[in-house]
């Protein structure tokens, strides 16, 4: 017998590879709407707790956007694409590959920074031992690229050698101190109370700034201590740590600093056009921006602090950001004029969803007024809502769209300080071949209440268990539980308001340690849903399904199917997130992981209780954060895969696939089925939504009531189907495609 036939028109990526991914880079692909307006950056994958620094991507003389993001220690690109005085960026994904190919790898903080005066920012890490210094190397022929110029920064202090030391967890001031045309640097020593000044002496020594190193001039810049349990500043008081005379070798007071904790931001910028640097100050432990007021003339020997505003900037909106607040001087809006940019320095207890504050600078660039324009700069136009997201694709209304599940590990709740686990909900408001993402809520269904509340790590799946026509929901969670929820619908949208733990065959409650997350597929083909669990240890459970269509009933087969591991050598914690893809009845499955790579295994189909082929470890080298989740599905009814992948910043990317060819349906498990209008009145429409049509021998649907009395039974024929129901009552009927034996139920509403 003939079968219905399709054409899948994926673009291979690399050799002739059939199973891949690519980013798209546009951001425009699929649209996304919040509060009626549609989102610039959807799928840049969120922002969390970011530093920011300006820098020529593209060789093109305007000023881009560098931003690492600490959660997953990220670099992101942006193009600068605004007029003259415009803000107007382009993410631009492909220049991230360069700074993240850096060796060892970017921590603790970035920052870019021109110190050879070549008119290239050159980028600046912590590094064993010391700072590592990376040369931007960049050419408008062979584009963006930097290399390795030291991992240290030398310095003497009382006529012997040290280093500028700048803590993994500080944010330092690279800056001209001086004004003599080569980068010094500020910043706090160990877990002293006092300010650094480590001077550059590349301008004295050879009168050009190509080269670093440093002497340090002071142990006390500004002549003040910050307090040693609190954010409060002393003035004039730490005479007896100041270097006097560091040339001659001086006094030696104060060389270990006192104690205080760690955790300090340092900006130094100019603020009254006088020449010489005024210093804003972030502290682990606080919420607000410190500013003092450099009242010198001569930087060391003359440059106390004389005033300070502690709610820095007071004038306007003060910052306040818990905890431990990082400002940055960025020219955001292309007019030469730097602008101040806020966000936490902290990866924990801190705001992770409006927290990159921009304050546009109205004034001039050595005399800025900062005027508050948003908390949620870049991140407005993104989905986001917190850290660590999982999509999960699901029709929730019944229309034959697939709408959009984001489960948010940990969103920061300012009232009480927490954190808190919620579904996000955009429903698919586009249609079957253009779809967009309409945001719904961000607490679909009240999953968030579930067991009391005080959840993280929520992640649904859905599949129908009961044999009804609708989809259930199995919701996993941190803890390791997982609740099954019957929809009870009698309409076409999905209703789930009571759970109980899910038991397996013996009755015992379904549990394989924290973190477990589920999947519903048909794994072994006999036309019931099994369950897949990933676990924190990076490998995968199976539990088949030994019930009936109506009732499922879960069996452990195994612990280690197919021997998957996602685990790294240097973790405990994999964190194995499943996505089973079926392709001309095969089955393909990509893993997250916590590391963040992809790994692909192929070789499934009747190897359950054999070893899957892996693939790949690093799928596409694909990257956009720690703790990968993919979900996977024919959105837009093209025939190709796409991927919403999140990751811990607390949103997706989106990718497609490449190509296969030649696919045959063999049966209607990758049947797209379209039933509309819904809900119905007179007529409705099936829709089966295929790009390449053989014959539809065989191929009927059925239409009974919830008793399962048959009402109406026809052959399907064309693509696009009428069925007539003038004659049938209000009420919820099942409609089923059948091919061969193989069945495919949706519920109807008629009205």
């Amino acid at each position: 017998m003939k079968r219905l036939l399709f054409l899948f028109t994926f673009l291979p990526l690399f050799g002739n590879a059939q199973f891949g991914f690519k980013q798209d880079t546009t951001n425009s692909t699929i649209q996304v709407i919040k509060n009626g307006i549609q989102l610039k950056y959807p799928w840049v994958g969120g922002l969390d707790y970011c530093q920011f620094s300006n820098i020529d991507l593209d060789m093109d003389g305007v000023e881009d956007l560098y931003i690492f993001d600490k959660t997953s220690y990220k670099s992101l690109t942006f193009l600068q694409k605004g007029a003259f005085g415009i803000m107007d960026f382009e993410y631009a994904p492909s220049y991230e590959k360069v700074f993240d190919a850096i060796d060892p790898g970017l921590f603790g903080w970035v920052l870019l920074y021109d110190y050879d005066g070549d008119g290239k920012k050159d980028l600046f890490s912590p590094a064993t031992g010391g700072v590592g210094v990376y040369h931007n190397i960049s050419t408008i022929s062979t584009g963006l690229s930097f290399e390795l110029e030291n991992t240290t920064l030398p310095s003497t202090i009382y006529g012997g050698a040290s280093g500028v030391y700048v803590s993994q967890g500080d944010i330092p001031a690279l800056v001209d101190v001086d004004y003599d045309g080569d980068m010094d640097v500020l910043s706090f020593y160990l877990n002293g109370s006092c300010v650094r000044y480590y001077k550059n002496l590349c301008q004295e020594t050879y009168g050009h700034s190509d080269s670093l190193f440093f002497q340090t001039v002071s142990v006390c810049y500004g002549n003040f201590q910050e307090a040693n349990s609190t954010n409060s500043i002393i003035l004039n008081s730490c005479c007896a740590l100041q270097v006097n005379d560091p040339e001659g070798g001086g006094n030696r007071p104060g060389l270990g600093g006192d104690d205080r904790h760690a955790g300090s931001t340092v900006l130094a910028l100019d603020l009254d056009a006088d020449n010489m640097m005024d210093l804003v100050l972030g502290d682990i432990s606080y919420h607000s921006l410190t500013m003092l007021m450099n009242g010198g003339t001569v930087p060391n020997s003359n440059s106390s602090m004389v005033s300070q505003d502690n709610a820095f900037p007071s004038y306007d909106t003060s910052v306040d950001l818990p905890i431990y607040p990082g400002a940055y001087y960025v020219d955001v809006n292309n007019d030469n004029i730097r602008d101040l940019l806020v966000s936490p320095a902290s990866t924990t207890n801190s705001q992770n969803f409006e927290s990159n504050w921009f304050y546009q600078n109205t004034g001039a660039d050595n005399f800025p007024v900062f005027e508050h324009q948003q908390n949620d700069f870049l991140q407005e136009d993104m989905i986001e809502f917190g850290s660590g997201a999982l999509p999960v694709f699901f029709d929730y209304n019944g229309d034959g769209l697939k709408d959009l599940l984001v489960s948010i590990k940990n969103k920061y709740d300012p009232s009480s300080g927490n954190s808190e686990s919620k579904i996000a909900y955009y429903r698919n408001s586009g249609t079957a071949s253009n779809p967009e993402y309409t945001f719904m809520s961000d607490d679909y269904q009240g999953l968030s209440t579930v067991n009391g509340g005080n959840n993280i790590y929520l992640y649904p799946t859905f599949g129908d268990l009961d044999n009804d026509g609708d989809e259930d929901l199995l919701l996993g969670n941190y803890n390791g539980n997982i609740w099954f929820f019957e929809n009870v619908s009698t309409g076409s949208t999905a209703l789930f308001n009571s759970y109980s733990e899910l038991e397996d065959q013996a009755g015992n409650t379904i549990y394989e340690g924290v973190l477990s997350v589920p999947k519903l597929v048909d794994l072994d083909r006999d036309g019931l849903l099994d369950l897949v669990l990933g676990k924190r240890t990076g490998k995968l459970s199976y539990y088949k399904n030994i019930g009936t269509a109506t009732n499922a009933i879960f069996e452990l087969q195994t612990s280690q199917l197919g021997g998957v591991d996602v685990s790294e050598s240097w973790s405990t914690e994999g964190l194995a997130i499943p996505e089973f893809v079926d392709i001309d009845n095969t089955f393909h499955l990509v893993v997250g992981s916590k590391s963040g790579k992809l790994h692909y295994y192929n070789d499934i189909e009747g190897n359950l209780s054999g070893t899957f082929n892996a693939v790949s470890s690093d799928l596409d080298d694909i990257y956009t954060g720690d703790y990968s989740a993919p979900a996977i599905a024919d959105i837009d009814g093209d025939n190709k895969l796409e991927m919403a992948l999140g990751n811990q910043r607390g949103g997706l990317s989106l990718f497609e696939s490449a190509i296969v060819t030649n696919v045959g349906l063999k049966d209607l498990s990758e049947l797209k089925m379209n039933i509309y209008p819904v809900p119905a009145e007179q007529y409705f429409r099936i829709d089966l939504s295929l790009s390449s049509i053989g014959s539809y021998d065989g191929v009927k649907y059925t239409l009974s009531d919830l008793t399962g009395k048959l009402l109406l039974s026809e052959s399907i024929t064309q693509s696009n189907t009428l069925v007539d129901c003038q004659r049938l009552s209000k009420g919820v009927y099942l409609l089923t495609i059948e091919l061969d034996g193989y069945t495919e139920t949706k519920k109807i509403v008629l009205q």
